[in-house]
């Protein structure tokens, strides 16, 4: 397509060439070799025309230069249009590439980088380091309370299902009586049970266990943040980070 058009161009430009040739001739032939001489009226006439065939000239000359020049520099966009193509190819088999060295090859960390990790998860969550300090078996009856599923592989099951099916998953854990080691967190009295918030072995997430008011709850009371126990109830509701459990009881 861009070779027609520059043809083209050069078609237009010789045809308005002849053409100018053919004027001027023209008109010095009727100037020099004319009978008589040209009046005035004539001579202007013949002056415009002369200037017309010019900017005829003039302006066929320009076009089919720019013209020209226009072509090779969509020829020149075409080819860096090209070029940024192939550049982008290139990054993302890069990437690809760099994707796969990390995964093939095992990386070894800094016992230090190590060390500061577990101290800051110690700062920021420091009921975990207690809870994994509980070494006392499981305080109740395991054929009554199940220690599986854990809390942390609760909250990984109902991440990973479907959004669809995240509902009846959910669902499915409640009537389910568990027991698990947690740590001390707040109490509170209400009218019908006693209300305690633990945290659990999934940071950010609580348990919130109610408890019947027959128990007795006196070591709750001078307990301090973070202090572990075993735990035990009934899954009752599991909304966002929290998991209410009803009929719960507490070793201390």
């Amino acid at each position: 397509m861009d070779t027609s058009n520059e043809k083209m161009k050069w078609i237009l430009f010789w045809v308005f060439i002849s053409l100018f040739i053919l004027a001027v001739l023209g008109t010095l032939s009727v100037v020099f070799f004319g009978t008589g001489s040209p009046t005035e009226t004539e001579r202007e006439w013949l002056v415009k025309g002369l200037i017309l065939e010019v900017a005829a000239c003039v302006i066929a000359l320009f076009y089919s230069i720019f013209g020209i020049k226009k072509s090779n520099e969509s020829n020149s966009d075409k080819v860096l249009s090209d070029i940024e193509i192939r550049v982008k190819e290139l990054e993302e088999k890069l990437l690809l590439s760099t994707k796969e060295i990390d995964h093939s090859t095992p990386t070894f960390i800094d016992s230090e980088a190590l060390d500061a990790r577990a101290d800051f998860m110690d700062r920021m969550h420091p009921f975990l380091t207690k809870i994994t300090g509980l070494t006392t078996p499981p305080a109740f009856d395991e054929e009554i309370y199940n220690i599986n599923p854990s809390y942390p592989k609760i909250v990984t099951d109902i991440k990973n299902v479907k959004p669809f099916d995240k509902k009846h998953r959910t669902e499915s854990y409640i009537g389910l009586k568990v027991q698990w080691k947690c740590a001390f967190s707040e109490f509170d009295e209400k009218e019908d049970c006693y209300r305690v918030r633990a945290y659990t072995e999934e940071p950010l997430h609580a348990a919130y266990l109610n408890i019947d008011k027959s128990k007795n709850v006196s070591k709750l009371k001078v307990l301090d943040e973070n202090h572990p126990f075993w735990v035990c109830g009934e899954i009752s509701e599991i909304t966002g980070t929290n998991i209410e459990l009803v009929n719960a009881d507490i070793l201390v």
